[in-house]
């Protein structure tokens, strides 16, 4: 039998998503590119905002005549939803992913939601030159507008020793590059007796040449162990960079949000890194709109951006999810939120094209990992700054080179290799 798995979401979706690829080759079911070849179609799904979601059920429903079986995030959720949408299609937890090939088998629908609690294992490293770890399932926040806390539930974390055995093993296998992911890496750690900065010393502690970059931590948990955390991103098998939320930059709209910290304990965790690491990048994220938002607050959201000069901005119009306070809260009208958005656009390609231009001039030392099309080379610093480099061919990947950097866009820098 063939499947053909689908993904939609974050790095932890794609990460449980290989988890499923894994489960599928162990029970003799082979994966395959083809959508048109395959005898069922697993869909991993994500329903963090309602864009999403939409893109979701539109492909749900271009499936009519296949074999389905849907996971992720909406199942847990929103399951009559995907059943509106998909009538014929089996429902399965995450927490039940070992029963998916016996679903695909079985040929009738099956509904399988409830959890034990217990965490997937993570998936074997198969190959190439990344391997996405995840360190823990749900969250302890409690934010107004998080419809993937009730997804996901409370936080339940993995053991520290498992997942050493698994970042042990990939980098046998020829990984370069470690992705810790959760909900909220900071986070990791609170139910089982350790931390983050705990977790990170040990993993740079083992041999071998490796990266490991650090995935979205919220601010509140960063706040519980900042020195700590601080000091365990020294190591240079650690990559200076940090995914931390701001979300917004006013406090009042921070309060509505029920986010646990204030616009200067934000610019204290960065400012903390920033002292130690110079040239630390910061990648964050806006919601704009969201209920209650006027128009100084977003004002105070602009000029937060200015002044804190991130590296990478993802901005988000707010929409409501169902099962949240926030979407019952008085709601700002989608043409301002689209009038928002444009503006804080401007704003982020401007800081964006800023932060890169300082880096025109220097030589760095970067890790490649990816060929395009067009025979360039995708490689990321010490910084996790992302570098365009052409004329490197196949057999620079997972290398080191020195790079002159000549060029930037708001997104990446370019240049030309001066060592291999």
């Amino acid at each position: 039998m063939r499947a053909y798995v689908k993904t939609f979401g974050c790095s932890s979706n794609r990460a449980e998503t290989e988890i499923i690829i894994g489960i599928l080759r162990d029970s003799s079911i082979e994966i395959t590119d083809s959508l048109e070849d395959a005898d069922a179609v697993i869909v991993n799904t994500c329903t963090v905002r309602g864009e999403t979601e939409s893109r979701v059920l539109k492909y749900l429903r271009s499936l009519n005549g296949k074999r389905v079986i849907v996971t992720g995030c909406m199942v847990s959720i929103q399951p009559a939803l995907v059943a509106l949408n998909s009538p014929a299609a089996s429902l399965v937890s995450i927490g039940n992913a070992r029963s998916i090939p016996g679903v695909i088998r079985g040929g009738g629908r099956s509904v399988l939601l409830l959890e034990s609690g217990a965490l997937p294992d993570p998936a074997p490293f198969r190959m190439g030159l990344r391997s996405i770890i995840p360190i823990s399932r749900g969250c302890l926040g409690s934010c107004s507008y998080c419809i993937v806390r009730h997804a996901r539930g409370h936080l339940r974390s993995s053991l520290k020793e498992k997942i050493l055995a698994s970042v042990e093993a990939a980098v046998r296998g020829g990984a370069r590059e470690i992705w810790l992911t959760a909900q909220d890496t900071a986070a990791y750690g609170a139910d089982v007796g350790s931390s983050l900065p705990e977790l990170l010393d040990s993993l740079t502690a083992l041999s071998g040449d490796f990266m490991i970059r650090v995935g979205m931590f919220n601010p509140s948990s960063a706040l519980k162990c900042l020195p700590a955390l601080v000091k365990s991103f020294s190591p240079r098998t650690v990559y200076k960079f940090i995914h931390a939320p701001m979300q917004s930059g006013s406090d009042r709209v921070l309060k509505l949000m029920r986010r646990g910290y204030s616009v200067a304990d934000f610019f204290g965790i960065v400012s903390e890194f920033r002292s130690r690491y110079r040239r630390i990048s910061l990648a964050t994220d806006v919601i704009v709109g969201f209920p209650g938002e006027g128009d100084d607050d977003f004002e105070e959201t602009c000029t937060a951006i200015l002044k804190l000069k991130p590296d990478k901005i993802h901005i988000a119009r707010y929409s409501p999810r169902p099962h949240t306070a926030a979407a019952s809260m008085d709601q700002v009208r989608e043409n301002v939120k689209k009038e928002r958005s444009r503006r804080l656009a401007a704003i982020k390609r401007e800081v964006q094209q800023e932060v890169n231009r300082s880096w025109v001039g220097e030589t760095i030392e970067a890790l490649a990992l990816e060929l395009s099309r067009d025979g360039k080379a995708l490689a990321r610093s010490r910084e996790y700054k992302p570098i365009w480099v052409s004329g490197l061919g196949s057999g620079c990947l997972g290398k080191w080179v020195s790079v002159d950097v000549e060029a930037c866009t708001p997104y990446s820098l370019s240049g030309r290799i001066t060592r291999r």
